[in-house]
């Protein structure tokens, strides 16, 4: 298990590191013997490794046939007909699992993250309140567009501010990456007091263990969104270009509100691992944030 990203840490120190830690990695791996490798990396790298390395069952996704390194594999061209969790259950029948149960996502906080958590709560004087999250970034996977699932941080701020200006006992964190930085600062200069900006300042499980001593998130579409709802927190999510019905919380929850532009017919746009050029963004611009501000305040009295 690894609970970090050691081999890109070891990369920046040393490249003579990195090679003595990746074959230390390989080296681990031949000894443990392992029957069984579940791939779902969409890539052929680790089932061209496990080969090598004499793991028998290698199974996972044939995409554009990188899965060709694959001893058993189900054959897609991208998810776009049902959830993404749907499609990483289908793999259990490829090794005899057929029958399927209710299902929810679940990631542990460690005790030493729990404690830690109630420390940063005390530390920063907020016990008693109602802590509630904004993720206003889109992740890294789109690279430079990831401007294309990000709600406007005005709109953040603008619903963050009139809930504050209702409620005394709210109080918001920022969550985001190392670069949304500057996307994380604008909102906060939207606001007046009771604010944390913690984006860039967390590793990804004190991100996790905080979270979870939320009672809401706002946020758009990527892993916040599903770290929250690991964590049985309820959530108000903006979806533009990405279909919610494959991307979205799961399983679907009253819990779990999602927010989409109905009257635009482009939408979604995203599919096969691939989105539309767009210039205009109707699909975000569209969204209306006195509903989302009203559907932050149903969830806030249920």
């Amino acid at each position: 298990i690894f609970e970090k990203d050691e081999f890109r840490n070891e990369l920046k120190r040393s490249k003579i590191a990195f090679i003595k830690k990746i074959y230390d990695f390989i080296k681990r791996i031949r000894l443990k013997k392992y029957g069984l490798v579940v791939d779902l990396s969409l890539g052929y790298q680790l089932s061209l490794l496990t080969k090598v390395l004499g793991t028998k069952k290698r199974i996972g996704f044939n995409f554009r046939n990188r899965g060709r390194f694959l001893s058993s594999k189900l054959e897609i061209g991208g998810f776009d007909d049902k959830h993404v969790i749907e499609y990483y259950l289908d793999l259990l029948r490829l090794i005899g699992i057929t029958d399927r149960y209710e299902t929810e996502l679940d990631l542990a906080v460690s005790s030493k993250l729990e404690k830690w958590a109630d420390n940063c709560i005390s530390e920063n004087i907020l016990l008693g309140k109602r802590l509630i999250g904004l993720a206003p970034g889109g992740g890294k996977s789109w690279g430079q567009d990831a401007s294309y699932r990000r709600w406007e941080p005005e709109n953040f701020s603008y619903v963050a501010r009139s809930l504050l200006d209702k409620r005394e006992d709210l109080f918001f964190l920022i969550f985001g990456a190392g670069d949304e930085v500057g996307l994380c600062n604008l909102i906060e200069k939207g606001l007046t007091g009771r604010v944390i900006n913690l984006c860039g300042k967390l590793l990804l499980p004190q991100s996790i263990a905080l979270i979870k001593k939320c009672e809401l998130i706002l946020c758009n579409n990527g892993s916040i969104l599903h770290i929250a709802a690991s964590q049985k927190v309820k959530t108000v999510s903006i979806f533009g270009p990405v279909d919610d019905r494959v991307y979205g919380p799961y399983p679907p929850s009253p819990r779990n509100k999602v927010v989409v532009a109905d009257r635009v017919k482009c939408r979604p746009c995203y599919k096969s691992f691939k989105y539309t050029t767009c210039q205009t963004h109707e699909c975000l611009k569209e969204i209306d944030r006195e509903k989302v501000l009203k559907l932050m305040e149903k969830s806030l009295n249920s």
